[in-house]
Formats: structure tokens, sequence, C-alpha cells
């Protein structure tokens, strides 16, 4: 906790402490070091997300288990045997 960010909001804080320049976007994207983002490196881990990460929703459960089991290879309609 830092007492004079008490009074600043978000925005204001982003800009005069937030230097990192995109450090997720870098990561995601493969840099290493602390290179400025390119927009070459957003589509680098904007491809990284979409082949690495699965997302789902509590709200659509059902729906979020069925992607999971596609994703990884589980047939929900296999039959165990006891």
């Amino acid at each position: 906790y830092q007492p004079e960010w008490a009074d600043m909001d978000i925005l204001e804080w982003a800009k005069s402490h937030n230097s990192d320049n995109n450090h997720m976007v870098n990561k995601l994207a493969g840099n290493v070091g602390g290179a400025n983002a390119t927009d070459t490196d957003l589509l680098r881990a904007k491809r990284t997300v979409r082949r690495r990460f699965i997302v789902g929703l509590t709200e659509e459960m059902k729906e979020s288990i069925r992607r999971f089991n596609i994703v990884m290879g589980i047939n929900d309609k296999t039959e165990k045997s006891h």
C-alpha cells in the first residue's frame, strides 16, 4: 500500500506509475528484456492466448465443460466401467 496513491484514480496511476509498457503483451509474445511492445508483438500475444488458453463461463457451465472436453480430447459420452 502506498498512501500517496489513496486519492488517485486508476487512469491517473496508470499514466504516472505504470511504466512497464505492456508487460503482459511482451510476456505472451515471448519478448525478453524491457522492449517496447509493437503491433506485431500484440498479434503474437493474441495468437498465444488463442492457442494456449481456454475460457469458460460459470453462467454457461455445461457449454464450458463441453468445450474443455473437446480441447482436452475427453469424450463425455464414453461409458465408464465400474
